[in-house]
Parts: structure tokens; C-alpha cells; sequence
């Protein structure tokens, strides 16, 4: 036996001149049918009752306003900030909404589900044709689907107005390529799978790890020349490093600014550990991972050794022995990467929501397989497994768990008091304590900053020069975009949006995503009167060493005067330039966040901590 078959787990029946052996029962075909179409329904129907948008995914939504309403791609009027981490899902928002009429959050959510449901089919469709060339050769039973189908985190972010949907389609189609190049030897199927691979960190910046390695899947399989390799490297570069550079000269920066903000490049292993802990515990899904490692290895095991069996030999394997091989490795590798790149940046705050993209890549090549000895008791076992998670097992905690990661949705729906919130609406007339003060201001046309706090919400003059209707200040972005007038400013305190707190210096790991929330002394310094009377718990001494530090000279790039003009300066070919050169060296800045700390690194002073501060500079 081949290395080859073994791999491939092909055994068709044939006669003694290799011919098929007999018709394709229909009884076949129509259960093999049914095997693809059943987790689809699952999907379908656990996704459509659970359909929600996130906070999150209402950050989303109002970039997607601000461009059709003619602003660009902005969250807030006067300062390019790019919100989105998901660059495509950010664009597809606005073209869907333009085509059809519906608001951004509940197109989000309807076309996040298809994307879901579209995206498992042609999965499911691709290992099929892996393992089977036509759907009646032989019996299919599914293994690696019913691990996935059966996580409740998976129907939450069927929808969510996030982008995981769209990541799901994307990979989807990817894999369905990279198995049609396998066995179609026209030019055509690489360059479409390298256009499409190299779209993946426009979908996820992290995603990048497995367009790499279907980028390396089309050099070993094809082994392009040194012109095809050019073209096919234009092909899958042409689109991101095209809007790298637009990202670069227009807002300033290497990378999304919720990527800044949450340190993408930073480490902690014990906290990413702690959130896989989150998502295996409940669902103790230790035990369908054990099935599935226990089934390869058996299956592997048993087509490679024992009597008459070929012992893989590296120098003896052929061009389409390395086909097989890679076909079948790099969503393996790609997935544990993606994985691991999750553990090693101490994952995320949503359940469970970041591991999802790399679990699906790990069990793309086993999704379903040809029925066996071994295959028929694993798909047994994991569809007992499957049945109890899907009826019994939940995250022991309500709303926010110790170690700071959420129940997204049932926090939101709980606080909403709604199954289904699919619109902003639902948020910003819902939401405690959220619509009040906003109406309240909005109607009487008060040019105020609107300061949500947890002693309460406040309100405060704006500075008389700021063209802007209103400012917000709330954790909350998504929902504060969403209520705040897109002639307003609505001010992320975590940097998600806001240039300034994105920068900030990180001193401890805490929640994840929620760890840099900027000094409310800088929003003040930035936006209220000067002479206002603060709220309870400002200081306006703080408050006015922001106001120096955010002012203070700016003869050396990096400056904080700097970063507010690379992204508040209206837009031309000089200052695209400087933004574009810039670009490095202001993405690596940070600041301290206490405006004292602050006035010494950045201005070269040391502000005095009592008595008013100089409005102007103070001699060093």
C-alpha cells in the first residue's frame, strides 16, 4: 500500500481489470447527502435561535454608516481611526448595507449566519472530495464536524455581527481550492487560491498564519517557476500590501488600532492557557479530541505498518506523494499555530470565540470520513459526546467569569432583557442607564461631553473651538457609536477607536482587551471647557498636566502632538506622505498613562503636582 492511499483512506471496490465493482447505490448518495446537510441544519437552526449582534460587532456598524454617509472611513468626524480589525468584513458591511437597504447591525447578523452555514457546506464539501470522488463510492460518517456542530460558542458566533462567519466562508474556500489543486493541474485553481489566501489578514491580521501556509501549500504542489512565482505572489500580495499602504498613509499606522491597543505583539502564556481551559472544561471537550487523535492514529497506524505495508520513505516518495501529504498537513499545522498564536497572546474576553477559527482549520482533513471498522465506533462515540454537549453542557458562569472572560451573549441579552437583539436600536433604547442622558442631550442640542461613570453619568461644556456636536465617554463603544450622532464623538476609553488611549503604556496584564483604559485627565484635557467644573473623582490638576503634555513640542517625531496630527490633519499628499514614513515609528509608540509621568518622558519636565500648571511651555 502507497503512502499516497494510505493518506487519502481510499478503497474502492474494484474487478480484477480495476474497474468500479457494480452501480453507485443510491442508499449511498442519499446518506452521504444527508451527512453533509445534517450538520448544516444543526448550524442553520441552533445559529438562526441564537442570532445576536454584539457590542463588538457594533463597532462595525458605524464606520459602515460614516462611509455611507460620505465621511469615510472613520468612526469619529476629524480623526481617522481604523475601529475594525476585520479590514473585509468592514467593507462587505458597507456594500451590503448600500445594495440592500438594510441597517448595518441586522445585515451583519443575517449575512454573518449565511456565511457560517455557506462556509461548513463547502468545508464539508471539500474533505469530501478528499476522501471520496463521487458521493456514492462509499459510505460517509462524520468525525471532526461533530466536534465543532456540538460547541454552543459556535452557534453564538454563527452570528454576533463579528467577522467569524466571514472567517469561516474564507477558509472554507481555501481548503475547497487547495483540494481541487490537487487533482486539477490547470494554472487557473493556484492563482485563485493565491488571490484568496492572501486576503487573510484583510479578514484577521492573525489570519495571516494560515494564508502562509496555503501560499506554501501552492509552492510545494506545483512548484511554480521563477515568472509563476511572481505572478502567483502578485496575485495573493496585490490586495493587502495595496491597502497596507493606504492604511499606512491614511490613518498612520502598521495595523488596526484595536490591534495597537491590545498589544498584539505581547505575550502571556498563562493567561492564553487559562482561556483554552475556558472553552475544554465545560464541554469537557477533552473527550471528542481524544476520539479524534485515538481514530488518526489508528487509521495511520494500521495503513502504515503491518505485513505488506510500504514504510514511509522521504527520498521515495513521488510528486503526488507530497501533494497528499501537504494537502493534508498544512490545515493541521496552520490550525496548531493559530492555536498556539491565541495561547501565546493570552487569548481573548469573549467564550471561547478566538479558538474557534484555529479548531476548525486542525479538523478540516477529518470533518467526515469513508465508513470503517474505526471510523463507525469513533463517529458513535462522538455523537453521544456531541448530543449530551449540545443538550447539557454550559460555561459554569454567569455573565463575566474569574478569569475576566465573558458569556458575550448572555451577558448582553440579560442586561437587554431581549432573546434576540439583531439592531442598535435594541441597545441604545435598552441598554441601562445608556438612552437617557443621550436623548436628553441630543434633543436639547447641548454642546456637552456625556461621561458615562460608574458613580453615575455626567455632563460638562465642551471646549467652545471643537467643531463636534457632542462627545461620549463610555466603555461601550459599540453601543455608544450606535447612540452617539455621527456628527458626534463617541470616546473609547480602551483605544479601540481613539488614537490617544490606543498608545498608552500597557504596566499590568488584567481582562483581556480591556486593559489600557486611558486616565479620564487626558479625555478632559482633550474635550471639556477648561474652565468646567469636573466630575466627582477628576482632578483638575491631572487634568491640566494633560493639557500641557498633549500641547508640548513637537521637534521630535513621536511626539503626542505628533500622533493627534497624523490623524486629525485634513488629508493631502504631504501629510499622507508623513504617515506613510511615520508609520513605524508611531506604531511602536506608547506614553505613560499618567499625565505626570507623561509631561517628564514626552516634554522633558516635571510638572509640579499641586497649584495650577503653565499653559505654556515650562523651561526644562
Amino acid at each position: 500500500m502507497s503512502l499516497v492511499t494510505a493518506l487519502s483512506g481510499r478503497r474502492r471496490p474494484t474487478t480484477e481489470d480495476g474497474a468500479s465493482a457494480g452501480p453507485r447505490p443510491r442508499v449511498v448518495v442519499y446518506w452521504n447527502v444527508a451527512m453533509l446537510a445534517l450538520p448544516l441544519l444543526v448550524l442553520g437552526a441552533f445559529g438562526w435561535q441564537r442570532r445576536w449582534i454584539s457590542d463588538d460587532g457594533l463597532i462595525f456598524t458605524r464606520p459602515a454608516r460614516q462611509v455611507l454617509a460620505g465621511h469615510g472611513p472613520v468612526f469619529n468626524l476629524g480623526e481617522r481611526a481604523e475601529s475594525s480589525t476585520s479590514t473585509l468584513w468592514q467593507w462587505i458591511l458597507v456594500a451590503g448595507s448600500w445594495i440592500s437597504g438594510m441597517e448595518a447591525a441586522p445585515f451583519a447578523v443575517y449575512f454573518g449566519l449565511l456565511c457560517s452555514v455557506v462556509g461548513y457546506g463547502v468545508a464539508l464539501d471539500a474533505t469530501r472530495r478528499l476522501r471520496l470522488p463521487g458521493f456514492g463510492d462509499a459510505f460517509l460518517v462524520p468525525v471532526g464536524v461533530l466536534v465543532l456542530i456540538a460547541l454552543p460558542p459556535v452557534w453564538d458566533f454563527a452570528t454576533s455581527g463579528l467577522e467569524t462567519g466571514l472567517t469561516t466562508l474564507w477558509t472554507a474556500c481555501c481548503w475547497w481550492l487547495l483540494v481541487r489543486m490537487s487533482t486539477d493541474a490547470r494554472r487557473r485553481v493556484a492563482y485563485v487560491l493565491a488571490f484568496l489566501a492572501g486576503l487573510g489578514p484583510t479578514i484577521r491580521p492573525d489570519m495571516g498564519i494560515a494564508s502562509v501556509g496555503f501560499l506554501l501549500a501552492i509552492a510545494v504542489i506545483r512548484r511554480p517557476r521563477p515568472l509563476q512565482v511572481l505572478g502567483l505572489l502578485g496575485a495573493a500580495l496585490a490586495a493587502p500590501v495595496g491597502y497596507e499602504i493606504f492604511r499606512m498613509g491614511y490613518y498612520g499606522v502598521l495595523l488596526p488600532l484595536p490591534a495597537v491597543t491590545k498589544e498584539a505583539s505581547a505575550s502571556d502564556w498563562s493567561r492564553g492557557w487559562g482561556y483554552v481551559r475556558d472553552l475544554v472544561d465545560p464541554y469537557q471537550l477533552w473527550i471528542p479530541l481524544l476520539v479524534v487523535a485515538a481514530f488518526v492514529a489508528v487509521v495511520l497506524g494500521s495503513r502504515l505498518s503491518g505485513p505488506g505495508a510500504l514504510r514511509p520513505n522521504l527520498k521515495a516518495i513521488d510528486r503526488e506523494g507530497w501533494t497528499r501529504i501537504t494537502v493534508h498537513a498544512v490545515p493541521v499545522l496552520c490550525g496548531g499555530a493559530m492555536l498556539l498564536y491565541v495561547v501565546r497572546v493570552g487569548g481573548d474576553f469573549m467564550h471561547g470565540r478566538m479558538l474557534l477559527p484555529g479548531l476548525l482549520m486542525l479538523l478540516l482533513p477529518i470533518l467526515v470520513v469513508p465508513a470503517s471498522k474505526v471510523a463507525v465506533p469513533a463517529a458513535t462515540l462522538l455523537v453521544g459526546w456531541a448530543l449530551v454537549c449540545a443538550i447539557t453542557f454550559r460555561i459554569p458562569y454567569d455573565d463575566v467569569g474569574p478569569r475576566g472572560i465573558a458569556d458575550e451573549r448572555g451577558f448582553y441579552t440579560n442586561a437587554l432583557e431581549i432573546e434576540n437583539p439583531v439592531t442598535a436600536d435594541a441597545y441604545v433604547k435598552h441598554y441601562p442607564g445608556l438612552s437617557g442622558p443621550l436623548v436628553s442631550a441630543k434633543k436639547g442640542n447641548r454642546h456637552v461631553v456625556v461621561y458615562f461613570s460608574s458613580g453615575g453619568t455626567y455632563e460638562v461644556p465642551l471646549r467652545a473651538d471643537l467643531a463636534t456636536r457632542m462627545a461620549t465617554v463610555s466603555p461601550q463603544l459599540g453601543m455608544n457609536g450606535a447612540a452617539t450622532p455621527l456628527d458626534g464623538t463617541s470616546v473609547d476609553i480602551l483605544g479601540l477607536s481613539y488614537p490617544l488611549a490606543a498608545h498608552v503604556e500597557l504596566t499590568t496584564r488584567g481582562r483581556p482587551g480591556h486593559e489600557k483604559e486611558i486616565d479620564p485627565a487626558w479625555i478632559f484635557a482633550e474635550f471639556a471647557d477648561p474652565a468646567a467644573e469636573l466630575p466627582p473623582g477628576i482632578d483638575p490638576i491631572r487634568v491640566q498636566a494633560a493639557r500641557y503634555t498633549l500641547t508640548c513640542g513637537t521637534e521630535n517625531r513621536g511626539k503626542i502632538k505628533e500622533l493627534q496630527d497624523s490623524v486629525r490633519e485634513p488629508m493631502s499628499w504631504s501629510r499622507f506622505t508623513k504617515n506613510l514614513t511615520g508609520s513605524v515609528s508611531r506604531t511602536s509608540f506608547r506614553f505613560p498613562n499618567d499625565p505626570f509621568a507623561a509631561a517628564k518622558k514626552i516634554c522633558g519636565v516635571d510638572l509640579p503636582t499641586s497649584g495650577p500648571i503653565p499653559a505654556g511651555p515650562v523651561k526644562r
